[in-house]
């Protein structure tokens, strides 16, 4: 009876840590599968940003009076809308701003203004637009920001 005992024992330890080395591969595997979505989503935020480029490019150099450069830079807004909307189906969203204040943890000031009828960590202007998922940082915004 003691070595029937004994062997159960033996197998129920067995059988935990089979149960322990299956969730770490879990987990491993879902760290992976997350380090890969993040890497994707890098990638699209930068053609975003080439999108963005461009459009402001075309603005400055008066070109959105030509009707081809027009037509062009619309086909440019609709890759950049279904980029968006590919990254927000995998629950990736801009960092918005209501306040327009800076955000700690979400943002990296490039540059600093004075201004003393503002406030300071006022949003000045946004560079280069952040990306969160859920409350995972994807990618900072880059702002310039009120410091008195």
């Amino acid at each position: 009876m003691k070595e029937s005992i004994t062997e159960l024992q033996e197998l129920l330890i067995e059988n935990l840590k089979k149960t322990n080395l299956l969730k770490n591969d879990v987990e491993q595997k879902e760290n992976e599968k997350n380090d890969l979505l993040k890497d994707i989503s890098l990638n699209i935020i930068d053609i975003i940003d080439s999108c963005e480029n461009i459009d402001e490019w075309v603005n400055n150099n008066q070109y959105n009076e030509i009707d081809e450069a027009k037509k062009t830079n619309s086909r440019y807004k609709t890759i950049q809308k279904k980029l968006l909307t590919l990254l927000q189906k995998q629950g990736i969203t801009k960092i918005e701003f209501p306040d327009n204040r800076l955000i700690v943890g979400f943002c990296e000031v490039l540059e600093t203004e004075v201004d003393r009828n503002r406030k300071n960590d006022e949003i000045v202007s946004v560079i280069r637009n952040g990306y969160i998922r859920g409350k995972e940082l994807i990618r900072p915004a880059q702002i310039i920001v009120i410091k008195n």
